[in-house]
């Protein structure tokens, strides 16, 4: 073997090594943050254009004015894989009164899609671009860890944001409250 070829080994074994510790820094860093962090309250929605799955374009205006939980998630991210039956659950229960799941994934389309279609996702999936992270630090997770969840009521307020996992209860306690004022004005103009 030349030298050349040598050191160009190295340096790739080198650089797989340097990309593989940074992906368990973040992984061991994600799951010892993911269960920590709710807040309430703080901000406004911050505007963003994403394309869907099938490539067309969508603002998140185009949800204002229904409770939208914004969920920012990887295939790769086993918490983010656990969430989502949830996530789907309560798109099927509460879609009618306003509510929008909004999942934004953070990864490779190709297994966003094959991942969608396997958990039965039935609201957007939106495919984040190289500024994603950005966006995600705009909204209040300077970490980067995955999932997230912000939760922004139908003016447009943000109302939660959540670093981690959400359980059932958890995430019904904090939307019902906001998609509830709209289900007893339904009620009382019957």
């Amino acid at each position: 073997m030349s030298p050349t070829f040598k050191n160009f080994l190295l340096l790739i074994l080198a650089v797989l090594a340097l990309v593989g510790g940074y992906w368990a820094a973040q992984s061991l860093r994600s799951e010892k943050e993911v269960t920590t962090t709710l807040s309430y309250g703080g901000g406004e929605m911050i505007n963003f254009t994403l394309p869907e799955l099938d490539g067309r374009k969508h603002s998140l205006d185009e949800w204002r004015g229904k409770v939208i939980v914004l969920n920012f998630w990887a295939t790769w991210c086993p918490p983010c894989r656990e969430e989502i039956p949830l996530l789907v659950e309560l798109q099927k229960k509460h879609g009618a009164d306003g509510l929008q799941i909004l999942g934004v994934a953070i990864d490779n389309k190709t297994a966003v899609m094959l991942y969608s279609r396997s958990a039965g996702i039935n609201y957007p999936v939106l495919m984040g671009a190289d500024d994603t992270l950005d966006l995600v630090a705009r909204y209040g997770n300077s970490s980067g860890a995955l999932p997230f969840t912000v939760i922004i009521d139908r003016s447009g307020s943000i109302a939660v944001r959540k670093l981690g996992p959400f359980n059932k209860n958890e995430l019904e306690s904090l939307i019902e409250p906001l998609i509830g004022a709209v289900k007893t004005e339904k009620l009382q103009t019957s």
